[in-house]
């Protein structure tokens, strides 16, 4: 690991020695004509714009009735959060279908995937107060080494009120209180100089639980700075959590507490010759003691039996990425390479380390309303040998507003630590597990003009040795085991069509992704990979009242397949179901209030076997940004 760090530093230092300044109007206005993903230094992802990013904004945060990032990503069509718990207490992402293992997740460019499992992926300390917006890349992509897709989380810089002069400074907080104790004060201060910025926020979120052994209590803590091109960030979590039936219904006294910390940095410069570099050094910890029995006692109070033992996971991650780029008014060519160590120690599967060595490479072209980018990487890792990942993509724009959109890409994902080596009373893993591989072809079509806008897609994802945990349709039967499916496929299309911009009606969306996922389980039960969403139909309305008050609605239907085993012990489908939130609210620039109300209809469902989500929350929100 050690020379993972001495790596990144090399890196990061080598820029430092140009003499030649950079032209940053320049790079902006370029990167936003051919990136779909880009910012400041150290956000950017190698995304180039010929597919559709689907992206959350802050003014869409503004008016949801949100506060978790794993909120904020309900609202978009072929993403499926499935929560055990509320406020993002453990949020397992998945896009189209794929597994949440097959979805990575970045903040402003930087990889924070989780090496052990999905089930702390989400563990960012990130509140809905400083994020600038979120973008999904959703289906295979090559250049990010995503699976199935990828979110990249972009946390805000200071921004211009209305009808104000430009401010260096902004501090912003808010204080939610509602039913099932809830409680969620944040501060956020943010500081935006010529030639530095800085972006830093606190939160504390509590709740004593919706049902028996639900409560929780999230500590998150982020600093992010910068000077010129260069990037710094950290950011600490602390969550502890009942765990109601998380893994098995058979044990429902179940806890989970989670330590997350990390720090990164990165440069990026761009010369006027057309010549670029940018750079960028991760580290991330994160430690995990879950008990089956919390505090040693079955949910009736009896001790725990003289077998058990809580598992206690340590896993450590660091990364270095280098890349260069020249571009012309016509091509853009880009090379790198980035190297990642992770290393896991946990009283359950052992201590491992493995290596993992990427190069990629890729060439772009841009004529009249046509570009086209092909490119490949080559992956070894320590472990499982070497492979390779490639991709051609292709975006045409035949007349203003109309974007067209074809590519092919093909992915690899290594076997989490835990697909490898966790054995429990309720879980048993293969350390023979292999890698997953997949090829996906995709079309999608974008337009937008005045008040409207709409877009489609389609798109068909082969996939082979797809990883999954099975077990035998009994209920006397508790032992799901990692195996790999030798074949899984996914169709499916989305679309999206909205009016947005009027002065009583701001936004009226509706948006609708289907997925078919074909798999033979041999009879057996799928843990992931066919509890997927088949059917998920979105209608959101914002509109304002009458002098600064306003309204958000969301009304989502949500089909999932797949069977669970209910706390009765029988095998129960997934039943279809519609959910309606709200949220009413008076704001100025200054001070925003607001009530929110979630499953207002008070619907029961579950994302997860025998976990039952919350039927009804409601709260109240004080917000203010001076």
């Amino acid at each position: 690991m050690r020379r993972v760090v001495v790596f990144s530093l090399i890196f990061l230092a080598l820029p430092l020695w140009a003499g030649e300044a950079a032209d940053t109007t320049d790079l902006r206005l370029r990167e936003l004509n051919e990136v779909s993903v880009t910012g400041h230094a150290g956000e950017g992802l190698a995304v180039s714009g010929y597919r559709l990013v689907a992206t959350m904004t802050q003014d869409d945060i503004r008016i949801l009735p949100v506060t978790t990032v794993a909120d904020l990503l309900q609202y978009i069509p072929g993403v499926d959060i499935r929560q055990r718990g509320a406020s993002g207490v453990q949020a397992d992402l998945s896009i189209r279908g794929g597994t949440g293992k097959q979805a990575k997740v970045f903040l402003n460019g930087i990889d924070m995937t989780d090496p052990q499992t999905e089930h702390y992926t989400m563990d960012l300390p990130i509140d809905a107060l400083i994020i600038e917006r979120i973008e999904v890349l959703q289906g295979t992509n090559y250049a990010l080494d995503a699976f199935s897709g990828a979110i990249n989380i972009v946390t805000k810089r200071v921004k211009e009120l209305e009808n104000e002069r430009v401010r260096d400074i902004e501090v912003s907080g808010k204080l939610t209180a509602g039913e099932f104790g809830l409680v969620n004060p944040a501060l956020a201060v943010k500081v935006d100089k010529e030639a530095w910025y800085l972006n830093s926020a606190v939160s504390y979120n509590r709740s004593g639980g919706y049902a028996v052994n639900t409560d929780y209590q999230i500590v998150n803590a982020f600093l992010q700075a910068g000077l010129h091109d260069l990037d710094f960030q950290a950011g600490a979590q602390m969550k502890d959590a009942g765990a109601n039936c998380f893994y098995s219904t058979k044990y429902p006294n179940q806890f989970d507490a989670t330590r997350t910390a990390f720090a990164t940095a990165a440069y990026q410069h761009r010369w006027t010759s057309g010549w670029a570099i940018h750079a960028n050094a991760y580290y991330r910890a994160h430690y995990d003691r879950f008990e089956l029995y919390r505090g040693g006692k079955d949910a009736e109070g009896h001790d725990a039996p003289a077998w058990y033992a809580p598992n206690i996971h340590w896993t450590h991650t660091s990364g270095a990425h280098l890349e260069g780029s020249w571009s012309n008014t016509w091509s853009k060519t880009t090379a790198g390479v980035e190297m990642r160590d992770e290393f896991i120690r946990s009283s359950n599967m052992g201590v491992h380390n493995r290596v993992q060595l990427r190069y990629f490479a890729e060439q772009r072209f841009y004529w009249r309303g046509l570009s086209a980018a092909v490119g490949g990487a080559g992956i070894w890792n320590a472990q499982f040998g070497h492979d390779w990942t490639a991709g051609a993509n292709i975006g045409y724009e035949p007349i203003r507003g109309l974007h067209l959109f074809v590519n092919v890409n093909r992915a690899i994902r290594v076997p989490t630590f835990t697909d490898l080596y966790y054995h429990s009373a309720t879980q048993e893993a293969d350390p023979l597990t292999r890698p997953e591989k997949a090829l996906q072809l995709e079309g999608s079509i974008q337009f937008s003009k005045g008040y409207w806008y709409a877009s489609a897609a389609g798109y068909y994802r082969w996939g082979q040795d797809i990883i999954d945990w099975i077990k035998v349709p009994d209920p006397n039967v508790t032992v799901w085991r990692s195996t790999n499916n030798s074949r899984v496929n996914a169709a499916g299309a989305e679309a999206t069509v909205g009016f947005q911009g009027h002065k009583w009606i701001k936004r009226i969306e509706l948006s609708y992704a289907f997925c078919d996922v074909q798999a033979d389980a041999g009879g057996m039960l799928s843990l992931y990979v066919l509890d997927y969403l088949r059917h998920k139909a979105t209608l959101r309305i914002e509109h304002t009242i009458y002098k600064g008050f306003g309204a958000s609605w969301s009304l989502s239907f949500r089909q999932r397949e797949g069977e669970y085993t209910s706390l009765e012990g029988t095998i129960q489908h997934y039943q279809p179901v519609w959910l309606l939130d709200g949220c009413v609210y008076w704001q100025n620039p200054h001070v925003k209030i607001s009530v929110e109300a979630h499953n207002m209809a008070d619907r029961i469902y579950y994302d997860f076997s025998g976990v039952l989500q919350p039927r009804h929350w409601v709260s109240g929100t004080v917000q203010f940004r001076l």
